[in-house]
């Protein structure tokens, strides 16, 4: 997709520099007749490969129309596969979410059978994040009370860790009621993280050497049903309240198979 976005643009560039060629050909010609003289007509030819400037301008408009059609077309396929990636469950099992084993905030094993009988709400990140994960994690925390006000229904908030060099079940614990008495803290081996996180579809990658490092990942969270099956995600551009919104109406729609 980058290379064909990349000879779209080196088409435009090439065809916007023909149609400039085109103009200032046309100005020499009349530079060089000068005001008011006669023209040649052997001046008045342009030089080989050069169009005269009005198919110039319309030339150079067209290329921009198609150029802008060009990268309108691959933003919206980049776009589609970001959906098909996280699609909601319709018909089936989704391709989000499987088995997975860690370890929570009291030292004990916990897998993905252990989210059956609610609904749960998880969010990958790390103790250490200086703002985004704090932020989401208020977020949640807001959300499940609103959610649960407007339902009835109970939500697990789940906090995933993916720096599980530093997050040990004691540090996490410590964390996790910072924000909500229900938010459970996972960690586990590194082997273990990356399983989790490959079942979610969910990337991280420590940013440098040294213990006082950052780790990027990705900002979402992920709504599963009784049965432990994916629902659908919701990314940070949500209110508290937008986010209950949304969660309440999913589940909402959702029925025991």
């Amino acid at each position: 997709m980058r290379a064909l976005r990349r000879l779209a643009s080196r088409y435009m560039r090439t065809r916007a520099c023909a149609a400039l060629r085109e103009d200032a050909a046309v100005g020499w010609k009349t530079q060089k007749r000068g005001f008011g003289a006669e023209a040649d007509p052997e001046e008045a030819k342009p030089p080989p490969g050069v169009g005269r400037g009005p198919v110039g301008v319309l030339s150079l408009a067209l290329v921009l129309m198609t150029g802008a059609g060009v990268v309108y077309y691959f933003d919206q396929e980049k776009q589609k596969k970001i959906q098909n990636t996280y699609k909601p469950r319709s018909v089936g099992r989704a391709a989000i979410g499987g088995p997975f084993s860690l370890v929570d905030m009291h030292g004990k094993t916990f897998t993905d059978r252990d989210l059956l009988g609610q609904f749960s709400l998880l969010y990958f990140g790390f103790t250490y994040c200086p703002d985004i994960c704090p932020d989401e994690l208020t977020k949640m925390a807001q959300a499940i009370d609103k959610v649960e006000d407007k339902t009835g229904k109970q939500v697990l908030p789940v906090f995933i860790t993916v720096d599980p060099e530093r997050d040990t079940p004691e540090q996490i614990r410590e964390y996790c009621t910072e924000f909500h008495p229900r938010l459970l803290g996972l960690t586990g081996t590194m082997d273990q993280i990356k399983q989790a996180a490959r079942q979610y579809r969910v990337y991280f990658n420590k940013t440098e050497d040294g213990d006082d490092y950052l780790v990027d990942h990705s900002i979402i969270m992920y709504l599963l049903d009784p049965e432990g099956e994916f629902i659908t995600f919701y990314g940070k551009n949500n209110t508290a309240e937008e986010l209950a919104d949304k969660m309440a109406e999913s589940m909402a729609s959702w029925k025991k198979a």
